[in-house]
C-alpha cells in the first residue's frame, strides 16, 4: 500500500511540473475599473477563461505552449501578451476602447469595381480555401466584412469589424478568428485567381470541439498529416522515413541532418538551416572588358556565396517548397514554427488555409 501511494504522490508530483498557470487582472484604461466576462485566450489553441466580477482571470495550462495571450472584449481593442509565461506573477492589463479602422486604408464612398458579392466569395475560398475542411466552414457573422480594392494597386482588402465566427462542420470546430489583416494582389483588374500574384492574411483565433460525442478523430488526423505542422513535429524528431516524408534538394533526394541544424534553447527547438553553396558560373566569352582574372575572381566569388536553398518536400505523392532565407527559425512542442515569415512555403501546403488549420495544443 506504500508503495502504491508513493508511486501515486510521484505522477502527480511529475504532472505539475509540466503545468504552469497563467493569472492576471483586467482593467479599463480609462476608469480604472475591473472588466467582467473579458474573453482571454491562448493564440490559436483550445484554452481560455473569461475574468470574474473583479477583472480576474486564471488559465491553469499543462504544457507550456509559444501562443501570445490574447484578451479580448466588446468596444476595446484587443491586448496581446507576447511570451506570457514569463510572468510568474499576475499581470495587470489595461483594455483600451478600440477604434475602428482598416490598418490605413480608407474605405471611401467611391464606387468598387466589383460587387461585394464577388468580393465575398473571393475572400473565402483564399481565406477559408478549397479543401473538403475549407468546403463544410460557415462564416455566421458575413455582414462584418468591410471590402475595398485598391485599383491603383490592383490589391484586394478586407477587415473584419469583430471576429469571425466560423463553424467547421467536418472538423468539427467553432473557431473565433479576429481578422486583423487581408490582402490579395493582383497583377491587373480583376478578382481572376489566375492573375493572383500574392495573397496574406494575419489574426489570431480561438477553437472551441464541437464533435459531442462524434468522434472527428479521422477527419482531424487526415487534415493533420502532410500538414505544415506535421512537417515541423517530422523535423524536430528527424524521422522523416518514419512519417513518410521526403526532402529533395536540386531534384536530388536530400538528407535532412546536412540542411538543418537543431538545438534546445528556451524550452523550444531552434533550426538553423545550413543554406547551400551555389554553384560557380561557367567562364563564358569575354563581351564585357572583363579579363580572364576577371572573370576567375567573379568565378571564385560564386563559389563562395552562401545561396538560400529551395527544399521540395513531398508527401503522398503531393509537392511542396519552402525556403528559409534568414536560415533561422523556431519550433515549440506542438509544432508551431516562428516567426513565421521566416519560412516561406510554396506548392501543396500552401493551398491549406484557415478551413484546414487544427488548434496548436492538437495531439
Amino acid at each position: 500500500m506504500k508503495s502504491i501511494q508513493l508511486l501515486l504522490f510521484v505522477l502527480l508530483y511529475v504532472s505539475g511540473l509540466h503545468s504552469q498557470t497563467l493569472s492576471g487582472y483586467v482593467y479599463d484604461e480609462k476608469e480604472n475599473i475591473p472588466l467582467q466576462g473579458a474573453f482571454v485566450y491562448l493564440d490559436g489553441t483550445t484554452i481560455s477563461a473569461s475574468t470574474d466580477s473583479l477583472g480576474h482571470f486564471s488559465i491553469a495550462v499543462k504544457e507550456k505552449v509559444t501562443s501570445e495571450l490574447i484578451i479580448s472584449y466588446i468596444g476595446y481593442s484587443n491586448f496581446t501578451v507576447s511570451n506570457p509565461f514569463q510572468y510568474t506573477k499576475p499581470m495587470r492589463i489595461l483594455m483600451r476602447e478600440a477604434i475602428t479602422n482598416l490598418d490605413g486604408v480608407v474605405i471611401s464612398k467611391v464606387k468598387s469595381p466589383f460587387s461585394r458579392e464577388d468580393m465575398l466569395a473571393v475572400f473565402k475560398e483564399n481565406f477559408l480555401g478549397i479543401s473538403r475542411a475549407a468546403r463544410s466552414c460557415q462564416i455566421a457573422n458575413e455582414d462584418v466584412i468591410e471590402f475595398h480594392f485598391d485599383k491603383k494597386a490592383n490589391i484586394l482588402y478586407a477587415k473584419s469589424l469583430e471576429p469571425l465566427q466560423i463553424r467547421n462542420n467536418y472538423l468539427k470546430y467553432n473557431v473565433l478568428f479576429d481578422l486583423t489583416n487581408f490582402g490579395i494582389k493582383y497583377t491587373k483588374l480583376t478578382l481572376d485567381r489566375r492573375y493572383q500574384q500574392a495573397v496574406y492574411f494575419a489574426g489570431t483565433s480561438f477553437y472551441k470541439d464541437i464533435s459531442g460525442n462524434t468522434s472527428a478523430y479521422k477527419e482531424r488526423r487526415t487534415a493533420y498529416l502532410g500538414s505544415v505542422t506535421h512537417l515541423m513535429k517530422t523535423m524536430v524528431a528527424d524521422k522523416w522515413e518514419d512519417e513518410k516524408f521526403g526532402l529533395y534538394v536540386n531534384g536530388m533526394k536530400a538528407d535532412p541532418k546536412q540542411y538543418f541544424k537543431i538545438k534546445d534553447t528556451l524550452g523550444v527547438k531552434k533550426i538553423t538551416v545550413l543554406q547551400g553553396v551555389e554553384k560557380a558560373k561557367p567562364l563564358n566569352i569575354n563581351v564585357s572588358g572583363e579579363t580572364v582574372d576577371d572573370l576567375k575572381e567573379k568565378q571564385k566569388r560564386y563559389k563562395n556565396r552562401k545561396g538560400v536553398i529551395y527544399f521540395t518536400v513531398i508527401y503522398d505523392d503531393k509537392e511542396s517548397y519552402f525556403t528559409c532565407p534568414k536560415g533561422v527559425f523556431y519550433i515549440d512542442n506542438n509544432g508551431q514554427y516562428f516567426p513565421i515569415s521566416n519560412v516561406r512555403f510554396e506548392g501543396h501546403m500552401s493551398e491549406f488555409k484557415a478551413g484546414d488549420m487544427l488548434p496548436s495544443n492538437y495531439h
